[in-house]
């Protein structure tokens, strides 16, 4: 075993003479790669090459920012851009899939601290050897040395700096003959390492690892350096055009290039789809000119009188008005215009994951081109987006990614659902973009998407000097245990409590969140007792630019709940399922126990306790290993519909030809539409259903498999109420991925105590609401109520509880009060429901139903004033569906706790009707 040791640190240093296996000299990485591009612009690099820590370190620092753009560090501060290293969720997927295709067998993995058997994740591990065999396609090939095939994929928009780091430029070669640029990363980089710590992702600054700058994740700096575009492997658009004009030497960009020539007014090529820039995992390029001289590109301009025209066409186009290009006058750094900026190709640069493996899983299926993540295609083919060749585009709702995504703030959920008003787009924000500049138009820097989750986990990423805040770490005894019962078979993390200040974005995920999706549900308006009363339900993606969910097929999940009650005995009814051939007593609740998902009967699929009711409609998207059931072993899953040579199964473009590292790399793989509805992608999946944007017929659900099982003795009337609700990370992967984070109590099963769920007596604390795992977000609710024939007419109006309660004296700063109703009701608005402050000062909020008979008033400024009294007030003439209404004026005090860590509450959405009491401080 010794000499496997040194055999093992000697072909690390790159001494490829040992035969680990017999068979063949072992590798340090996979020879078949698809080469790409360095992330760094070549031309400048040989004059300002990497590494560039010092810099990001001092000119680049985010705290060097945050001392002239104060709001727009503190809007960027907690969010997923920011978090993007700190994301537990990421960093032990990261850990656990560096494992299933680690390049030193079992190695890595150590034995559990507790004797359990020892887990095997890497399928294509050497016995008793620290090296792995994997399957190339053309053959098996040995690679051996510490790390994964995968160190320096995930890293790359993650943690980007330290994977620029670890591209040298030593390495950089171009192909003579396909005049192709290869960038190779440092073999030695292993991100995910302990280094002897036994945590893993430790810190080694000698190889530019998990250092401060890489733990700061995407900062001011990374963003606004990209200059171009790279192509990154099994890519699906071709690139070209002009995307930008290189600064060679050390001097200032204004001194080395003409006037002309330092602005990039036009896009790349405007008549390709992708507008002539790369798109894919990692596919930008970043100026190594502006790293070191510290200059920035955006949206602001340094010649903005020599642009071909004053205004800005694209923007003005978004917003319905004269936008015109805005002159850059920083004194601390010079800033040049880049029509990127301003357009989806940029999000698309790490919003478009593509599987760069070139390897065979366990059945022989070709991995390499699984579309891990398309938001970017997606938003192309929907009416949004202003593309070549989009049929689909319309001019009234043209936005990009950041029209949307950066132009939500506090009070404005920024989606296509509120960014409009009368059938016209709202005027594009203005404000300062330097703490004392001049207004000026300008989008927002909180980065919100529909994570509701990790925010809150871990807070701010930074505190106000730019140093990287505190973060819970993880073991790297995690996932070495094969016993399920073990806290060694997940993640398992130390300091859970360690986290930066509150971070606003977990709540403005839920604002986003709740103008996504328009729901409506209708049926008879009267039904006889004994009779069967059915649904019809309508979902539709009315609010994003993309599939709803997007992203990756591991964790993100939404589903269909239905329930319906009998108002006069306060039971609750059967759910008539025609679909399953099933009947329940409501549909959408989180289960309670582990159970095999009915969607994929002989596949042994386990759902834990707490996870979305498998029989539920839900929207979602399931990768697979080719066997026709569900995997989360992304690196592994397989393209369903990927179009392959039938010799060698490996991926052809649309010639015919094989796609290769070799004679043809920048082959663009084909994919077969097989339920013909113009997405190519869809069917790479096991299954796919979730709702595409706008205008494609996907996008609307109609739902008509349920109807309401009436009993004879119903005393009426029949309430029934539909809601959507979304989680960030499943139960499956919150119960892996999360461990003892989700699993609070570390007794091995998730107990969310919200919405049916398991629940040991403690009550949530947060909004959204849950007390273990991700809480089930709800985005859009509705009900109403159906009279039973021959029952006496309702003639009582509806009652109500409030939360707080009134007189709470320690409420949380970021509390949504709510009203609950003992019955579906009509009239809750935000001209009805409202909050003031101890002046008498109306506080801006939105309302939004949550619940079955639940609204919840959301402040737009998110947090209320700490120690400060508020006064909600619901005024009189809400009414139910038989035209009862109140009569009187509901009103009610409460305080907000000095000290949030003193604050108490149940934050928690009552259940139905049948108990509209609110939670009790």
């Amino acid at each position: 075993m010794r000499f496997v040791k040194v055999a093992v640190l000697l072909l690390t240093a790159g001494a490829l003479t040992a035969a680990v296996s017999g068979a063949e000299p072992a590798a340090l990485d996979l020879p078949n790669r698809i080469p790409e591009g360095a992330p760094y612009v070549i031309e400048e690099a040989r004059a300002l090459p990497p590494p560039y820590e010092e810099y990001w370190q001092t000119q680049n620092h985010p705290g060097q920012c945050q001392t002239c753009h104060q709001r727009i560090f503190d809007e960027w501060n907690g969010s997923m851009m920011s978090n993007s290293w700190r994301d537990p969720v990421w960093r032990a997927a990261f850990l656990l899939l560096s494992r299933a295709v680690s390049t030193d067998g079992e190695c890595g993995t150590p034995a559990p601290p507790d004797g359990t058997p020892k887990a095997r994740h890497n399928p294509f591990a050497e016995p008793g050897v620290c090296a792995s065999r994997f399957n190339i396609g053309t053959q098996q090939l040995t690679v051996a040395r510490s790390g994964s095939l995968l160190d320096g994929f995930c890293s790359r928009c993650h943690m980007p700096t330290n994977y620029i780091d670890n591209v040298p430029l030593r390495t950089v070669t171009v192909d003579p003959r396909t005049h192709v640029e290869s960038a190779p990363v440092d073999p030695r980089f292993n991100p995910t390492s302990d280094n002897g710590t036994g945590l893993a992702f430790a810190t080694l600054d000698s190889q530019l690892r998990n250092t401060e700058s890489g733990k700061t994740g995407i900062f001011c700096a990374v963003c606004h350096s990209d200059a171009a575009s790279r192509d990154t492997p099994f890519h699906n658009y071709a690139r070209g055009g002009t995307e930008y004009h290189a600064a060679i030497g050390a001097d200032d960009r204004g001194d080395l290039l003409p006037a002309r020539r330092q602005d990039l007014f036009a896009v790349a090529d405007p008549s390709k789809r992708n507008l002539g820039y790369s798109i894919g995992a990692g596919a930008y390029r970043l100026s190594a000119h502006a790293i070191v001289v510290g200059e920035r590109f955006g949206p602001l301009a340094a010649n903005a009188a020599l642009a071909p025209r004053p205004e800005d066409a694209n923007t003005s186009a978004v917003f319905g008005q004269h936008i015109p290009y805005q002159q850059m006058d920083a004194s601390k750094h010079k800033g040049f215009h880049q029509a990127m900026y301003v357009r989806a190709e940029m999000c698309a640069a790490c919003h478009d994951v593509t599987n760069a493996l070139p390897i065979k899983n366990t059945l022989g299926r070709y991995v390499g081109g699984f579309p891990i993540e398309r938001t970017y295609t997606e938003w192309t083919n929907s009416r949004y987006a202003d593309r070549p060749g989009n049929t689909n585009f319309d001019p009234a709702f043209k936005r990009d990614c950041q029209s949307c995504h950066m132009q939500q703030d506090y009070g404005q959920p920024g989606t296509a659902q509120t960014l409009y008003q009368g059938g016209h787009p709202l005027p594009i924000p203005s404000d300062a973009v330097a703490t004392d500049g001049k207004p000026r138009p300008s989008f927002t820097h909180h980065f919100v998407g529909g994570n509701a989750l990790v925010p809150r986990l871990i807070g701010k990423d930074v505190d106000q000097s730019g140093n990287v805040s505190p973060y819970p770490e993880l073991s790297t005894f995690s996932f070495s245990s094969a016993d399920h019962a073990s806290p060694y078979s997940r993640a398992l993390w130390t300091n859970v409590e360690h986290k930066g200040p509150y971070a606003q974005q977990a709540r403005m995920a839920w604002d986003r969140l709740r103008h996504v999706v328009s729901l409506d549900g209708d049926s008879a308006g009267t039904v006889a007792a004994g009779a069967s009363l059915p649904l019809t339900i309508t979902a539709a993606n009315t609010g994003s630019g993309h599939d709803f969910p997007t992203g990756f097929p591991e964790g993100r999940t939404a589903w269909l709940a239905v329930h319906a009650y009998d108002l006069g005995s306060g039971q609750e009814l059967l759910i008539r399922d025609s679909r399953w051939d099933r009947t329940a007593r409501g549909v959408g609740d989180l289960t309670r126990e582990e159970m095999e998902d009915p969607e994929f009967p002989g596949c042994h699929w386990k759902l834990p306790p707490g996870s979305a009711d498998p029989f539920s409609v839900q929207f979602k998207a399931v990768a697979s290993l080719g066997d026709g059931c569900p995997t989360l072993d992304l690196p592994y899953a397989t393209p369903l519909n990927l179009i392959t040579d039938k010799l060698t199964g490996l991926p052809i473009d649309q010639r015919g030809r094989i796609i290769d590292a070799a004679t043809n790399p920048r082959g663009l793989p084909q994919f077969e539409d097989r339920n013909g509805n113009g997405d190519l992608f869809d069917d790479s999946f096991l299954r796919d259903t979730r709702l595409k944007p706008l205008p494609n017929a996907q996008a609307v659900a109609k739902i008509d498999r349920y109807a309401v099982v009436v009993p004879p003795e119903t005393v009426g009337p029949i309430a029934i109420t539909t809601a959507v609700y979304y989680q960030s990370v499943e139960a499956v992967v919150a119960t892996k991925f999360l461990g003892n984070i989700a699993d609070s109590n570390g007794d091995m099963v998730l107990q969310p105590c919200v919405l049916g769920g398991l629940c040991d007596g403690r009550t949530p604390r947060t909004e959204p609401a849950v007390v273990e795992g991700a809480p089930p977000v709800p985005m859009a609710v509705h009900s109403w109520t159906v009279a039973v024939s021959g029952v006496a007419r309702d003639r009582a109006a509806p009652t109500m509880t409030t939360y707080p309660t009134a007189g709470a004296a320690a409420a949380y700063e970021d509390v949504v009060a709510k009203v609950s109703f003992d019955e579906p009701v009509r009239g809750v608005s935000g001209g009805t429901f409202t909050l003031t402050d101890a002046n008498g000062a109306l506080v801006p909020a939105w309302v939004d139903q949550i619940g079955a008979g639940t609204y919840g008033l959301f402040p737009n400024a998110i947090r209320l004033k700490k120690g400060a009294r508020y006064t909600a007030r619901l005024a009189p003439g809400i009414c139910d569906f038989a035209d009862n209404c109140t009569t009187l004026a509901r009103t009610w005090s409460f305080v907000v706790a000095a000290d949030p860590e003193r604050a108490s509450g149940n934050t928690s959405v009552p259940v139905g009707f049948r108990a509209a009491s609110a939670s009790a401080d």
